[in-house]
C-alpha cells in the first residue's frame, strides 16, 4: 500500500517545519474548493456524443468498436483467432447504491463479430449467461477459461454454435471465492509466454494438462489487471498506484523461505510511477473522498490516482517501435487513460509519464474525457497490433462497501445512480500507420510456425500456444532454425520447443551463445526442461553466464543454479557474487542457496575477514528460516545458535544475533520450542552484546521457561496452577491431542497456534467445561469430531481449569495471558445450564473479548494529522489508512507486530486497550497515539 511510503516521509518532517510544509502541500480547505466548483450537468451519452467529449494525444484516433445494445456493463474480454471478440459483462455490478442483487445470475459473456470487415461489431451471440458476477475471461486452443466466483470453468464449444451448454461445461476449481469486496477478487487469466496462467489479487499461477488444472504458488500481484512485456516481465497496478514490474520471474523467490516471506523482494514490486498525479480534464467532486485534503486540485481536478485497473503493455505493432513496450493504464475514477514510457537500463528500470498540451488544463493524459461516464477498465493488444479499450460507461463505479456518505448525497444528487443498459469498447488507433482489421491466418502448421515471429505480440502468443497444443513433429523442424528468427521470434520458438517438450540440447547450447541477451535468458530457463539429465552442460553454461555483461542475463544464471541438485550447486562463485553484488543479486543467491543455507554460513563464518556484513547478516536470516522448516528443526537450529554462542563477544557473533532478529520479523517465523534452554540466553548480563541478545530471547521458549516470548513470569500461584494442569493435560488432553499440542490426524486438531485456544478465554474455558463438537477450522484445516466436556469431573475444579488453560498458553510456543480461577468461575456460572458440547457457530456467536481487540483502533501521528486504522477480523489483524484498503498484520509476539515492511511496538505491560505504539520502517521510526473513533 502506496500509504506507507507517503507515511514515513511526512514523519520525517515532524515539528513546526512540517507543520508548514503540510499545510503547503494540502492546499486549500477542501470543502472551500467543493464549494467553488461549477459542476456540468453529467447526462448519459450516445456513444457519438461520448466520443466528442474525448481529448485524445496528437496523431491518434478513437474508433467504435461496440457499444450497446450489443455490449452492457464489459469488464474483460479476448479474442478468438478468427478475430472474434468474447466479452465479460458484469451486469450485476452496483445495480444501486447498496450493491444489492449482486448474488443474481445477470452476468454473460458474448461474442461479438464484424460481419462486414469494417472495424465494428455489428454481430451479438450469447455465449453463456446466468453467471453471477463474471470477471475473466480467456480463449485458448484447449476451450474458453471463465473466471466465475466461486468457480475457474472451462466450455468447450464442440458443437460449434457459439453458445456453451450445460454439457460443455467444467469447473477446474475455485477461482475468486473469497467473499470478500468484489473490486478485490482474484481476475486477470493473463497467458504468460512461459505456458503460465497469471492472475491479479492472487497468489497463484495455473497451467492447464488436458482436463486437469495445474496450481503453482507465485507471488501476489496488484489489484485489477495483469499485463506482460515481450520478455514476459509482468506489470500490475494497485487502485491507488499506476504501475508496478517484476524485474524477473519472482517464483524462484519462493524456494527459500526468507526470500519469500519479505515484504520488500529486491527488483519485485518496483514501484515505477510514485507520487505520479491524475490530469484529467474535468472538476472531479464525484470521487469517494473528495473532501479529504489532497484529493482534488486547487482547480477542482483530481489529484492522485484512486481507481487505476486494468493495464495492457502495448506489444503491438500498429504504433511504430517508439511506443513498443509502453504501459496504458486505464485510470476509471479520472476518466482518463495515461501512457507510460518503460526504459530498462543495466540493475534499474524507470518509466516516463507522457503528458499532453490541453487548451483549457494546460496538460492532460493521453486519453482523457469530459464525460464523468467515461469508466475505463481495462485495455488490450488485439489481433490489428492496435490497443483496445473497455469503458464500462456509467456513473458509478465505486462499490458498495467503499461508498462514503458524501459519494453518496453526490450520486442521488447528480442522478447517476442507474447504470442504464451501456457499455463500450474503443479501439485506438495510430492515423499514420494503416491498420488491418481481419487477422492473419493462423491455419497451417507452416503459417503458425512463421507466426512466432510476427510483429504482433498477440498474434506470437496465439501462435505458441497452438502449436503447443496441437503437438504436430512436423512443426519441430521448422522451429529448430533458429538462426531464420529475429531475436524475439527466437525466443517464442524456444518456449514453443519447450512446452512441445521437444528441446534439443544443440539447440539449447546455441541458443545460450546467442547475440541477444533475451535469447539467452529464455534459454537459461527453458533449458531446466533438460534437467537432470544433462546437468553437467547445464551446470557449466549457467556458470559462464554468471559473468555475461547483461544484468538480467546474470540474475537469471543465479536463479537458474537454483534448480540443480544441492550437491550440484556452485558455493564459491554464488557467494563470491552475494559478497560485491546487488541487492537483487544477493537475493537471487539466496533464493538457489535453499536447502544450503547453514553450509553457506559456516563457510562465511570461517572466512578471517567478510567482503559484506549485509551478506552474513542474510545469510543468517536464511538460515534460521529454512532451519524452520528442517524436519529435525530443533538439532538444526540449536546447532546455529551454538555458532552464535562461539561468536558472541565479537563483531561476527552481533551480524549473526542481527540475522536472526531479522528472521524473527518475517511472516512465517514461528516461536521456537526448544528441548532445554541455550547457554546464549544465560548470563546475558555480562555478555557483549546484551542488548541485541536479548532482542532474539522472545523468539525462544523451552519447558519451565518462566518468560516465553518476553511475555511477563507467571506468579508463584500461578506456577502453581499451572503444575496441577499440566498433569491434567498429560493424562487426558495429550492422548488425543498429542504430547507437543500438535494433534493427531483423524482423532484432534493441533493446540499449537489454535485460535479457540489462544484468542478468547471464553471460547477456551467452555470448551473445557462443556466439550466441543462439529466442524472447526485449525490452522487453515478443517476437522470435524467431538470433545467431551469435563465440567462434572472432580479433577477440573477452578483452580485445575485455570492451571491447564495456563497452561496450553504457555506451552506448544504460546506466549499468551494466563487464566485465573476467578475467569473460570465466572464461565461455568454463566454456562452451568449447558449439558451439550458448544459448536464453533455458537462460540462465534458469543460477545467475548478477543485477544487482539486491544490493538483495534485508530492512531495518529503527531502535528500532520494522518491517521492509520487497526482492524480485526477473526484471528487476522489488519492495518491501513481510514478509507482505504487493508494489508495484514501479523503478531511476532505480544505487542510486537509487522506488516507492510514495518513493525509496530506496543507497551504489552499495559493493561486494556494500548494507548500508543512506536512503528519502525527502514531506519526511521515514530510514535503514534490511540484517537477515538
Amino acid at each position: 500500500m502506496r500509504w506507507v511510503l507517503g507515511f514515513f516521509v511526512v514523519a520525517l518532517l515532524l515539528g513546526a517545519f512540517a507543520f508548514v510544509a503540510y499545510r503547503v502541500w494540502r492546499g486549500p480547505d477542501p470543502q472551500t474548493i467543493l464549494a467553488n466548483l461549477e459542476v456540468p450537468p453529467s447526462l448519459p451519452l450516445s456513444p457519438q456524443e461520448e466520443l466528442a467529449t474525448m481529448r485524445i494525444a496528437p496523431g491518434f484516433r478513437l474508433e467504435l468498436v461496440a457499444s450497446e445494445p450489443l455490449v452492457v456493463d464489459p469488464v474483460a474480454m479476448d479474442w478468438d483467432e478468427k478475430g472474434r471478440l468474447y466479452v465479460v459483462e458484469m451486469r450485476g455490478f452496483m445495480r444501486d447504491l447498496s450493491g444489492g442483487g449482486a448474488e443474481r445470475p445477470r452476468g454473460r459473456v458474448v461474442i461479438l463479430e464484424d460481419k462486414d470487415g469494417d472495424g465494428a461489431m455489428d454481430a451479438r451471440h450469447v455465449f453463456r449467461d446466468g453467471l453471477v458476477l463474471p470477471r475473466a475471461i480467456a480463449v485458448l486452443p484447449e476451450g474458453i477459461l471463465l473466471g466465475v466466483p466461486p468457480d475457474l470453468l472451462l466450455c468447450r464449444d464442440e458443437n460449434s454454435n457459439l453458445r456453451c451448454e450445460d454439457n460443455e461445461l467444467k469447473s477446474l476449481g475455485p477461482y475468486a471465492n473469497d467473499p470478500g469486496n468484489v473490486e478485490h477478487r482474484e481476475n486477470g487469466l493473463l497467458l504468460g509466454i512461459d505456458g503460465w496462467i497469471y492472475n491479479a489479487k492472487s497468489s497463484r499461477r495455473f497451467r492447464l494438462r488436458e482436463d486437469l488444472l495445474e496450481i503453482e504458488p507465485t507471488l501476489f500481484r496488484g489489484q485489477w489487471g495483469l499485463a506482460q512485456d515481450d520478455e514476459g516481465r509482468l506489470h500490475y497496478n494497485h487502485n491507488s498506484g499506476f504501475l508496478y514490474i517484476d524485474q524477473f520471474p519472482g517464483e524462484f523467490l519462493l524456494r527459500q523461505r526468507s526470500t519469500a516471506s519479505r515484504i520488500g523482494k529486491a527488483g519485485i514490486n518496483i514501484d515505477l510511477a510514485p507520487d505520479e498525479k491524475v490530469w484529467g480534464v474535468r472538476v472531479a467532486p464525484g470521487l469517494n473522498r473528495a473532501y479529504q485534503p489532497g484529493t482534488l486540485r486547487r482547480d477542482g481536478r483530481q489529484n492522485g490516482p484512486t481507481g487505476v485497473s486494468g493495464l495492457v503493455i502495448q506489444r503491438g505493432d500498429q504504433y511504430g517501435n517508439e511506443y513498443k513496450g509502453d504501459a496504458f493504464v486505464p485510470e476509471s475514477a479520472g476518466s482518463v487513460l495515461s501512457r507510460f514510457s518503460i526504459k530498462h537500463e543495466k540493475e534499474s528500470v524507470h518509466a516516463t509519464h507522457h503528458l499532453y498540451s490541453d487548451p483549457d488544463w494546460t496538460q492532460r493524459e493521453f486519453i482523457a474525457s469530459t464525460d464523468e461516464r467515461f469508466r475505463p477498465v481495462d485495455a488490450k493488444v488485439g489481433p490489428d497490433g492496435a490497443v483496445w479499450m473497455i469503458d464500462m460507461y456509467r456513473g458509478v463505479i465505486q462499490h458498495a462497501q467503499y461508498v462514503s456518505d458524501y459519494l453518496r448525497d453526490y450520486i442521488e444528487t447528480n442522478g447517476l445512480e442507474a447504470p442504464g443498459a451501456t457499455g463500450r469498447i474503443w479501439r485506438i488507433v495510430r492515423e499514420d500507420t494503416p491498420i488491418t482489421y481481419s487477422p492473419p491466418l493462423l491455419d497451417t502448421v507452416e503459417r503458425l510456425v512463421a507466426a512466432l515471429d510476427h510483429p504482433n505480440g498477440w498474434v506470437r502468443d496465439r501462435a505458441q500456444r497452438r502449436l503447443i497444443f496441437m503437438a504436430q513433429p512436423e512443426a519441430v523442424t521448422g522451429i529448430l532454425n533458429l538462426d531464420a528468427f529475429t531475436p524475439i521470434g527466437r525466443s517464442h520458438a524456444l518456449w514453443t520447443l519447450h512446452g512441445l517438450g521437444r528441446l534439443p540440447l544443440s539447440t539449447w547450447l546455441d541458443a545460450t551463445r546467442d547475440s541477444d541477451p533475451s535469447v539467452r535468458k529464455v534459454a537459461l530457463r527453458v533449458g531446466e526442461s533438460l534437467l537432470p539429465d544433462h546437468a553437467t552442460a547445464y551446470l557449466e553454461r549457467a556458470v559462464h553466464l554468471l559473468g555475461d555483461p547483461d544484468f538480467g542475463v546474470r540474475v537469471q544464471a543465479i536463479h537458474s543454479l537454483g534448480q540443480l541438485r544441492p550437491e550440484l550447486r556452485p558455493l564459491e562463485p554464488l557467494e563470491a557474487i552475494a559478497e560485491q553484488g546487488s541487492a537483487v543479486e544477493r537475493q537471487a543467491v539466496l533464493s538457489s542457496l535453499a536447502g544450503l543455507e547453514s553450509d553457506a554460513l559456516r563457510n562465511q563464518v570461517a572466512k578471517k575477514s567478510h567482503a559484506s556484513d549485509e551478506w552474513v547478516r542474510s545469510l543468517t536470516t536464511a538460515a534460521f528460516m529454512s532451519a524452520q522448516a528442517h524436519p529435525d528443526h530443533r538439532r538444526e537450529i540449536t546447532a546455529l545458535l551454538d555458532l552464535i554462542q562461539d561468536h558472541r563477544e565479537n563483531n561476527l557473533g552481533l551480524l549473526l544475533v542481527e540475522g536472526l532478529r531479522d528472521a524473527q520479523g518475517l511472516p512465517g517465523y514461528e516461536r521456537v520450542v526448544l528441548g532445554a534452554p541455550h547457554s546464549l540466553f544465560s548470563s546475558l548480563e555480562t555478555a557483549t552484546h546484551e542488548s541485541a541478545i536479548r532482542t532474539i530471547r522472545q523468539g525462544f521458549t523451552w519447558d519451565g521457561d518462566p518468560t516465553p516470548g518476553g511475555a511477563r513470569a507467571l506468579t508463584p500461584e500461578e506456577i502453581v496452577h499451572r503444575a496441577v494442569g499440566q498433569k491434567l493435560f498429560n493424562t487426558t488432553c495429550a492422548t488425543c491431542h498429542g504430547t507437543t499440542g500438535r494433534g493427531l490426524e483423524g482423532l484432534a486438531p493441533p493446540l499449537a497456534g489454535s485460535p479457540w485456544v489462544r484468542d478468547s478465554d471464553d471460547w477456551l474455558i467452555r470448551i473445557i467445561l462443556q466439550g466441543l463438537q462439529g466442524r472447526i477450522i485449525v490452522n487453515e484445516v478443517g476437522w470435524n469430531s467431538s470433545m467431551p466436556g469435563h465440567g462434572n469431573d472432580p479433577r477440573f475444579d477452578n483452580d485445575a481449569v485455570a492451571g491447564l488453560a495456563t497452561h496450553l498458553r504457555r506451552s506448544f510456543g504460546h506466549a499468551d495471558r494466563p487464566i485465573a480461577p476467578e475467569t473460570v468461575s465466572r464461565i461455568r456460572r454463566e454456562s452451568a445450564g449447558r449439558s451439550e458440547a458448544w459448536t464453533a457457530k455458537e462460540l462465534l456467536a458469543l460477545r467475548i473479548e478477543h485477544r487482539l481487540d486491544r490493538y483495534v483502533g485508530t492512531y495518529r501521528i503527531p502535528v500532520v494529522g494522518i491517521e492509520m486504522v487497526v482492524r480485526r477480523d477473526g484471528s487476522q489483524l489488519t492495518i491501513g489508512r481510514s478509507q482505504g484498503g487493508q494489508a495484514p498484520l501479523l503478531e511476532i509476539s505480544e505487542g510486537l507486530l509487522t506488516g507492510e515492511g514495518m513493525q509496530l511496538l506496543f507497551d504489552s505491560s499495559a493493561e486494556g486497550d494500548l494507548q500508543s505504539a512506536e512503528i519502525t520502517f527502514g531506519d526511521q521510526s515514530i510514535t503514534v497515539f490511540r484517537v477515538e473513533d
